[in-house]
């Protein structure tokens, strides 16, 4: 079955741009429509959905797409009973692997892989492989072990060399953290005096990014100027001006 395409025709364009200020109810009486449920069903047939998340009518396949993006949709019960064991936290995979018929976390990491799950160190869990995967070239990689803690507090042989560096990672954490994931732990967000004159500059973006940004800023009770200048500089900063950026604010 051929998957039907979004059209965007002039009234679906003024519907999307509606919703970013408006919710249905209000697009719906402005457009004439009896209720919101006739907006509704003239966006269906444009082969769109309602996100009610987003508040916003999104692509028909989209919807479909994130369901192909739950490892477990459409997986069979033992593969969603082991995704689901390491939902849960600190989880031993030798005995989840016990628990669910396997001699060992290695087999069990055989079985997943041969029905095209694969471990993802960052999420701790299984996930759905993408793109081509070759039989003979990959191998199947099984949850790790947890590490066994000595009695009485004693360090474990071998590792006295690492423990400066394990030392300094430890005190990095927050930067660390932030490197990989985009977050900081501290949940502050940071912002810039920058020096110079107010302007408006118009700039054309998504109307998702648009609405995105709009939301973060009333969440977060910052302005939107405070949140695209901070990006700006963050930005600027990280791709090849750290110099200029730094010696602009110097000039505060």
């Amino acid at each position: 079955m051929s998957e039907k395409k979004p059209i965007y025709d002039a009234k679906v364009k003024k519907i999307l741009e509606m919703l970013k200020f408006k919710n249905r109810d209000e697009v719906a009486a402005e457009l004439k429509y009896k209720n919101w449920k006739s907006l509704d069903m003239y966006m269906r047939r444009k082969n769109f959905t309602y996100d009610k998340r987003q508040g916003q009518y999104i692509p028909a396949h989209t919807r479909v797409e994130k369901l192909n993006r739950d490892p477990k949709s459409y997986a069979p019960g033992k593969v969603v009973s082991i995704i689901t064991a390491f939902e849960e936290e600190d989880v031993d995979p030798r005995l989840v692997a016990k628990q669910e018929g396997f001699k060992d976390h290695k087999e069990m990491a055989e079985y997943m892989k041969n029905k095209g799950y694969e471990w993802n160190v960052y999420k701790n869990n299984y996930v759905k492989m993408v793109g081509k995967v070759e039989d003979g070239n990959y191998v199947a990689v099984p949850p790790p072990e947890p590490i066994n803690q000595p009695a009485g507090g004693k360090t474990l042989e071998g590792i006295e060399e690492y423990l400066p560096f394990l030392r300094f990672l430890y005190e990095k954490r927050d930067d660390i953290y932030q490197l990989l994931s985009g977050t900081r732990e501290d949940g502050k967000i940071p912002r810039y005096a920058v020096p110079g004159l107010v302007r408006t500059k118009a700039i054309y973006m998504s109307d998702m990014i648009a609405k995105l940004a709009g939301e973060f800023s009333k969440e977060k009770n910052i302005t939107q100027r405070e949140v695209m200048e901070a990006a700006l500089v963050e930005y600027l900063m990280k791709y090849g001006f750290k110099r200029e950026v730094e010696a602009l604010l110097k000039n505060l």
